[in-house]
């Protein structure tokens, strides 16, 4: 269980044992009082009360720690922030409305003890906590995956917001933004961040799209002249504006924008990096081993002074690779990061990692080569002229949002750790202490190095001595709103070529980022224009107020923009490229029963982890749960067809699950399917399987293959395990009249593996294919 999900659960249970102190109010009253005294007149009117509220108390502490949840989140929202920013405003608007029903509870007493309105408060908490799952989907690049167009977000949005407006209504709450009037306002928004993500997804490439140009040949490349840097543009070739006036004259609510889809590598590199943070991982993940014999000596011998150590050049597979001696004991705490580290070059920006080698019996890291050094060195050595400075800060942004989009923080970011190569690209390096979000803040033994790039919620927990046993609170964690602080001081450094602060002690420089100081700009009269769009950048990225700092969607944007109207706009026209390949699923129709026969279903008394994660803190659907466990189907059938009436989604899946099987009920397929559709749609992964396997009429050799792969994939989306197998199984020996991909088959079968799905691990086996790649 996640660490929200047990917050939400905690907060529950604390919320029903505070309740049950006012149980049976009214009764001790009754018995304790002189009868038909005005003391027992009142206290039994608050005991009354206090009976009649108790059930309500754990759901108004839900309401309360969703809304905390929802809004803490938003600080690090990074996509489709405005839509995330209307969803916060329903969540609060509803905590408020909840408080002030439970502060006048006596005028309400008559629908606190009223059956019907209970249900309607449990179904909005249900709506809530459906609010809060579309929040998590639409602001993190990774979970977008599940949305092949705006099309499908829209709908979502819609029936959440629809729903939610229902229960206002039935609950009789306060709620001014319950309207149909700001529905259409709140899609509009979703338009708008529609139409900037699908722009974003266009252009950020650096291996989170699979995007190939077809239409344009654009080869734009950054040269040494007389010892300055400068952007040359060459063959351009106009584009086809089939795209510059995207949906402008359609009807706003028929608007569908198709998305470019995302790198399935992501996904791999996303588990990977869990696996990592795990403490009970089991699977064995390493860095790949390069025999020394395969390292051969340049034609020019070089060693390069690192950061801390020397590096040294060498050649592999004729290759210039840069060998950084590593400490065993180094190699035995980072094996697994280095195994992920050597992942990330599916993005273009990040240093190429090869693997592990010796050089005279002393471990080294193999790199690619950077043939300039770092960026630090580039701008100490040339003049970097505006035009070229726009290219590589986009890129290196390229590489930041390539990280956040794995759940990865780099955690230094400056331009000392950024590579150039003899193409001027730049390439981000030095991950000694990156981690993923969840993971426990890394302890920074070098801050004098660091502190000129810190951002302040990181500052005000530093003593100049790095006395620890002085800090006064506890330190803040670093998140990608730091990342993006560090990123505003990048660019500061770039554009002016050297440290920030340059000269400033570590406590001067302490003290003037905390009192809202920064940087200055410099006394150009006649600025460049991109210096002028920099300068607006940065101001952005080094807000004070996290809060406040924009998104790496948004910096892109601004970088991209800039890039394009200064760059390429005299020469040319940007690169654009098509939204997503064709899907090579077959149509529906008949198959062999060789194929559905070799199909796995797990039966859901099997998957512990299906009972054993309960996102819903309410106790009646744990107990369904555990009665189920025990054999008592009719308790259990009892529990799930009442939560599942007030729009509980795990409860639905369940009642679907029982019609399927007649458990305690006749069984009716039609009636499971209707159910598991619903609850499908709604996102849970076993209902999207269980709805995918009832698509198959085996009796007749019949399938509905784009429907099955349809919702096949979207629990594979959602990482469910048998979903996983059964996807890259079909993609791999081609069955159900798929066309066989054997490479799309191993990744999904790989993730299956990772999840601990003993099939997938058997096949993967008996090819000879590792779990890792």
């Amino acid at each position: 269980m996640s660490k929200k999900s047990d917050g939400l659960s905690r907060a529950g249970g604390m919320a029903s044992q505070a309740a049950q102190a006012g149980v049976g109010l009214s009764n001790f009253f009754d018995k304790n009082l002189p009868i038909g005294s005005a003391a027992q007149t009142t206290f039994k009117l608050v005991g009354n009360v206090a009976d009649a509220v108790t059930p309500f108390l754990p759901l108004a502490q839900l309401v309360a720690a969703l809304t905390k949840e929802i809004v803490d989140a938003y600080d690090n929202v990074q996509y489709n922030k405005k839509t995330c920013g209307s969803l916060v405003n329903r969540v609060e608007a509803a905590e408020t409305a909840i408080k002030a029903l439970m502060r006048q509870k006596e005028q309400n007493l008559e629908n606190f003890q009223n059956q019907n309105y209970y249900n309607n408060f449990v179904r909005f908490t249900n709506c809530l906590k459906q609010i809060k799952k579309l929040f998590d989907d639409i602001s993190q690049l990774s979970k977008l995956k599940k949305f092949t167009s705006s099309a499908t977000i829209r709908d979502r949005l819609e029936e959440n917001i629809k729903e939610f407006n229902s229960c206002s209504n039935d609950l009789n709450l306060a709620i001014s933004i319950a309207t149909q009037e700001q529905l259409n306002k709140d899609l509009e928004i979703l338009h708008d961040d529609m139409v900037e993500m699908d722009k974003f997804l266009q252009k950020i490439e650096g291996g989170i799209t699979n995007v190939v140009n077809n239409d344009e040949i654009i080869m734009n490349k950054l040269e040494i002249q007389n010892d300055e840097i400068k952007i040359i543009a060459e063959n351009i070739i106009e584009q086809n504006k089939r795209l510059a006036e995207m949906n402008e004259k359609l009807n706003e609510e028929k608007k569908t924008i198709k998305f470019t889809s995302l790198n399935r590598v992501i996904d791999t590199i996303y588990l990977l990096n869990k696996q990592v943070n795990e403490q009970d991982s089991t699977n064995v993940v390493k860095a790949k081993e390069i025999k020394p014999s395969e390292l051969q000596d340049p034609p020019r011998y070089e060693v390069r002074k690192g950061n801390r150590v020397k590096i040294q050049k060498k050649m592999y597979n004729t290759m210039e690779v840069a060998c950084k001696h590593i400490s065993v004991d180094n190699i035995q705490r980072t094996q697994k990061h280095l195994a992920i580290l050597e992942k990330l070059d599916a993005c273009p920006y990040i240093i190429k990692f090869h693997g592990l080698s010796e050089i005279a019996k002393e471990k080294v890291m193999v790199f690619e080569w950077a043939e300039l050094g770092n960026l630090k060195d580039v701008y100490q050595r040339y003049k970097i002229d505006w035009e070229a400075k726009i290219s590589i800060a986009r890129d290196i942004c390229r590489g930041l949002a390539f990280l956040q989009s794995v759940k990865i923080l780099h955690h230094d970011i400056r331009c000392e750790n950024v590579l150039i190569n003899e193409n001027i690209q730049p390439k981000l390096t030095n991950f000694r202490f990156a981690r993923e979000f969840n993971a426990n803040t890394t302890q920074i033994d070098n801050i004098n190095a660091l502190v000129h790039w810190l951002a302040p919620e990181k500052l005000s927990h530093i003593t100049p001595d790095q006395d620890k046993k002085s800090k006064k609170t506890e330190e803040a964690r670093y998140t990608i709103q730091c990342e993006i602080f560090s990123f505003g001081m990048l660019l500061w450094e770039l554009a002016y070529q050297k440290i920030p602060y340059d000269g400033m002690s570590m406590l001067d420089i302490q003290r003037h980022v905390l009192k809202g100081q920064r940087e200055t700009f410099g006394p150009d009269l006649s600025p460049h224009p991109i210096q002028r769009e920099f300068s607006e950048i940065i101001k952005l990225a080094w807000q004070q107020d996290p809060s406040l700092r924009p998104g790496i969607q948004l910096l892109f944007s601004m970088l991209q923009e800039s890039y394009e109207k200064n760059v390429l706009s005299n020469k040319g026209s940007p690169l654009m490229r098509p939204f997503r390949e064709k899907d090579n699923h077959a149509t529906e129709g008949t198959t062999g029963d060789t194929d559905l026969d070799e199909l796995c279903l797990s039966d859901p008394e099997d998957q512990n982890e299906s009972i054993s994660i309960i996102v819903v803190p309410l106790i009646p659907v744990k107990e369904g749960l555990q009665a189920h466990k025990e054999g008592n189907y009719e308790k259990a059938w009892k529990c799930f067809e009442e939560n599942a009436n007030v729009g509980d989604i795990l409860a639905i899946y369940w009642q679907g699950y029982y019609y399927l099987e007649g458990k305690h009920i006749k069984k009716n397929k039609q009636k499971a399917m209707e159910l598991f559709r619903k609850a499908a749609d709604a996102g849970n992964a076993d209902a999207q399987l269980r709805y995918a396997f009832c698509l198959i009429d085996k009796e007749n050799k019949n399938i509905d293959s784009n429907k099955f792969m349809k919702y096949l994939q979207l629990a594979a989306d959602n990482n469910n395990a048998t979903a996983l197998y059964n996807l890259g199984d079909v993609y791999f020996s081609g069955k159900l009249g798929i066309k066989k991909d054997k490479e799309k088959g191993i990744h999904y079968l790989r993730q299956a593996a990772l999840h601990k799905q003993a099939k997938a691990k058997e096949i993967l086996d008996k090819h000879g294919i590792s779990i890792c790649g």
